[in-house]
């Protein structure tokens, strides 16, 4: 064991002098804790000389495994511990542990992590704790406003629909030249991802102006998209949202609109409609994707055996930045997981409102997980259904709403 430091004042001043020796009797003696990887490792990967660390408010140890991936503690003292350990790697190392290839861009931030919480160790015994693979992405959607309301005078009011994309690294990020889409939304279902596992098929594609450097989007900070208009929507429903604010406005360049927001045109879609059709009940799938290939020559396909003109983009799953499995809350059955657009490397889960049709002024976002910096970092373990919630009232940039903390411990 390596002990790098032992808190709290009495027990650190007692630990320095005396020690945990042989002869000293409240020591648990020859406690080992063994790593799992994930299963998508590669059999001869090792966690080994990495640091596991046992805490609680008396006292910390720093232990670091050896060449099979086990910590062996000599001593230690008998209490209750929460166990952790933390691997920081890029997206091109982690691709090289792995078994099978992913699609991953290199300069991506993996941590492989694992937490014990609230362990007791009153005697010598074997522990193991299982390790995950979790991407840091830059760029996360988070928060779908596509339910609409009821305006003033009681009546569906849809006009107010937004998206909201996150920076949640701690670097400048530039959406200059990234897309946004919707998947495709019919009923029945078309497109499965379980039958499509190389492409998202694409309803809807915009793409974000600028040569690289233009619209920067700061740590911490957010864009606002206006789906349909940006303007204040509470002047005709008063629950609504203001959007006079947005940073772009779905529309064409010479497009209706608020000529102070920036226009964010269609760039390809399976229809003429010339906003970003967010359907009031859902499915609403949502995505972030980047490339350097022209997206007008990749396949568009027609629905299986249909004449219909509609047709939908093929965006490979490897383009993908971040995506949002939304689906439809059927009144009687629910939401079925087997209608799923968005493959579950992207989005292992998904969220709905609480409507099936909608106008119910509610919208999904993402929990924030931790402070720091003078900032929020929200939560992304890529499965939807654990990182949001849904918000009863939503506000563009807001995420001070106690129903959205989830704070690590």
């Amino acid at each position: 064991m390596k002990r790098i430091g032992i808190t709290s004042i009495l027990a650190a001043l007692l630990l320095l002098i005396f020690g945990c020796d042989r002869e000293e009797p409240q020591c648990i003696k020859n406690v080992r804790i063994a790593t799992v990887l994930p299963l998508n490792f590669k059999p001869d990967i090792k966690y080994n000389n990495r640091e596991i660390v046992l805490s609680n408010q008396n006292v910390t140890y720093t232990c670091c495994t050896n060449e099979a991936g086990v910590v062996e503690i000599p001593n230690i003292i008998p209490d209750v511990y929460t166990i952790n350990t933390c691997w920081e790697l890029t997206g091109a190392q982690y691709k090289e542990l792995l078994d099978e290839p992913i699609s991953l861009e290199d300069r991506a931030k993996v941590l492989v992590k694992g937490t014990l919480p609230n362990t007791p160790i009153y005697s010598s015994e074997d522990l193991s704790i299982v390790l995950e693979g979790l991407v840091l992405k830059d760029l996360v959607i988070s928060k779908i406003y596509y339910s609409g309301t009821k305006d003033n005078l009681n009546r569906s009011y849809s006009s107010d629909q937004f998206v909201e994309v996150f920076n949640n690294s701690d670097e400048i990020v530039y959406i200059d030249g990234k897309y946004i889409a919707l998947t495709e939304s019919r009923n029945p279902a078309v497109f499965l991802a379980i039958d499509n596992p190389e492409y998202i098929h694409a309803r809807q594609i915009c793409k974000f102006p600028g040569s690289g450097t233009d619209f920067p989007v700061y740590p911490g900070q957010s864009i606002v998209i206006a789906a349909r208009s940006a303007r204040n929507h509470t002047l005709s429903a008063a629950n609504s949202v203001d959007l006079s604010n947005a940073d772009f406005e779905v529309k064409d360049y010479d497009g209706m609109g608020n000529p102070d927001v920036l226009s964010l045109p269609m760039y390809s879609t399976s229809t003429s409609t010339k906003y970003f059709n967010l359907l009031t009940g859902g499915p609403n799938g949502v995505f972030l994707f980047e490339t350097d290939q022209d997206v007008l020559s990749w396949p568009e396909v027609n629905i299986p055996g249909s004449s219909s003109s509609e047709r939908f983009r093929q965006v490979p799953v490897g383009t993908v930045i971040d995506g949002i499995e939304v689906l439809k809350n059927e009144a009687v059955s629910g939401s079925n997981m087997g209608l799923k657009r968005l493959q579950n490397f992207i989005d292992v889960g998904f969220v709905c409102i609480s409507a099936s049709t909608g106008f119910v002024n509610e919208s999904v976002e993402r929990k924030v997980c931790r402070l720091g910096n003078n900032r929020v970092y929200l939560q992304d373990t890529n499965n939807s259904s654990e990182d949001f919630v849904v918000i009863n009232g939503p506000t563009p940039r807001d995420y001070q709403n106690p129903n959205l903390l989830n704070l690590e411990q």
